[in-house]
Order: structure tokens, then C-alpha cells, then sequence
């Protein structure tokens, strides 16, 4: 780990301190800069989760990943700020039909004891900044408006606020995990046809004002509540939107 170039990395040039202030901003500066992608398992190439290779994969070539790799560098970063962080596992809800699977990776975070949740690797209407760890909060981040809610089994549910109707992210506890608790299902998101990773190419980030995905041959831009779409033209054209929307070059 070196914080330094991982800052330069997601644009960070703010404080350092292990603050409320500090973990909303480098939340926020990394999701603008890191996109959710899941290209590599796509195209057949070893999805690690070891520490060294997010490095070089997320920090020196400057590429994105899904939330096992995201929040999975993330949380070292925080820990080398000096963040208290706990590791989570939850049930992604968005866009999936009962029974829930725990396939999706989240960060605890507590500064003075204050539980915050943390997540720069949700591909889906995904937050933008932390938020309280407390049901019943809500929360407007520039575009997006989070809530969220007690669920059964005494879980937490996020939502999201889309076309003014709440739509479920995903369930989760705060019981703790272990790195070997994120391999089974990474394994599954790189390997099985039944995963959504292996039967699409999906790349995604956030703005301020909305959000940019580039699903197989179409590219559908946000901008406050209104979208644009456009089709793809080739593999050429498909490196190019890469490269100018998300800043990948493969």
C-alpha cells in the first residue's frame, strides 16, 4: 500500500486526519474516479483479490473493478489513514429476485465510536459519500437520495430513491468477515455463465449530476433525472468510449 499514489490515483488533495470530514471526501473523490467494471473476468483473465495485485491493477494501471476489489484496496486505504474498518458481506437486492445471495462486499467504518457505512463498489445507483449506520437515516448526495431501514432477520436495507419510487440495494449485518468469506463468491462473479459479470460487459461511474454505464453496445449517460443513449460501433468505438468516459485503457 502507498497512500500517497493511491490519492493521486482518485484525486484526493485534502486533509489526512481520520475524520468525518476526511472519509466523506475521499469517498466521494474515489467513486468519481474509479469506475465499476468487471471487464477482466469478462474476457477470461484471473479476478485476485490479493492486496499487491488491486494495487497494480486499481493504482498503477488505473482501472476500476467490482466490489471485491473496490472496497476490498478501499479498506486498506482507510486502515493506512487510520480508520477503524470492518469488513461486511451483503445481499444485493437491486435487479434480483429472491433468495437473496451474500455476493456484494461493504465497509463499516467508525470515527469516535460513530458507525458510518462505506461503499465505493456498487455498480447500481451506489452511494456517493458514507452515510450514518442508523435506521431511519436518509440522505440526499448531490443526484441520489439513500435511506436506510431495518429488514428481517435484523439486517440493514439500503435503497434508492429512483423515479420517486425506493428501490432496495442490498441487505447486510455487521457481523465481521474474513478475507476466504469474499473468495467463494468472487470465484462465482468471475467464473459461472449464472453470473451477471460473465454474460455482459459492464462499466459504470458516477457524477455529480447523474451516472455513465457502458453496457455491451450501448453507452446511456444521466444528467439530472434524463437520460441519453447511444450504440456502440465496434471494438474500436468500444475502446474509445473506455478510454474517454471511464479513463480505461486495456
Amino acid at each position: 500500500m502507498d497512500p500517497l499514489a493511491y490519492l493521486d490515483r482518485i484525486n484526493y488533495r485534502g486533509d489526512f486526519a481520520a475524520t468525518r470530514e476526511t472519509l466523506r471526501a475521499i469517498h466521494l473523490s474515489h467513486v468519481l474516479a474509479v469506475p465499476f467494471e468487471n471487464l477482466d473476468g469478462y474476457r477470461g483473465v484471473p479476478v485476485s483479490l490479493e492486496p499487491a495485485d488491486l494495487f497494480a491493477k486499481i493504482v498503477t494501471a488505473r482501472r476500476g473493478g467490482y466490489c471485491f476489489e473496490l472496497n476490498g484496496l478501499f479498506s486498506l486505504l482507510l486502515e493506512a489513514m487510520g480508520f477503524e474498518v470492518t469488513r461486511l458481506i451483503a445481499r444485493v437486492r437491486y435487479g434480483a429476485k429472491p433468495p437473496y445471495p451474500r455476493s456484494h462486499q461493504v465497509l463499516l467504518v467508525k470515527i469516535a465510536g460513530e458507525p458510518w457505512l462505506a461503499d465505493v463498489g456498487f455498480g447500481g445507483n451506489g452511494l456517493l459519500e458514507p452515510m450514518p449506520l442508523e435506521a431511519g437515516s436518509e440522505v440526499t448526495q448531490h443526484s441520489e437520495t439513500f435511506k436506510l431501514m431495518s429488514a428481517d432477520g435484523g439486517e440493514y436495507l439500503l435503497q434508492c430513491r429512483v423515479h420517486g419510487e425506493w428501490d432496495s440495494l442490498y441487505s447486510f449485518t455487521t457481523e465481521a468477515c474474513q478475507p476466504i468469506d469474499y473468495k467463494y463468491p468472487n470465484y462465482f462473479h468471475s467464473h459461472s455463465p449464472d453470473s451477471i459479470f460473465m454474460q455482459r460487459r459492464i462499466c459504470t461511474i458516477p457524477t455529480t449530476e447523474g451516472r455513465k454505464i457502458l453496457v455491451d453496445r450501448t453507452l446511456s449517460v444521466r444528467r439530472q433525472g434524463k437520460t441519453e443513449k447511444s450504440a456502440v460501433e465496434g471494438e474500436a468505438d468500444y475502446a474509445r468510449l473506455l478510454h474517454d468516459h471511464f479513463g480505461i485503457v486495456l
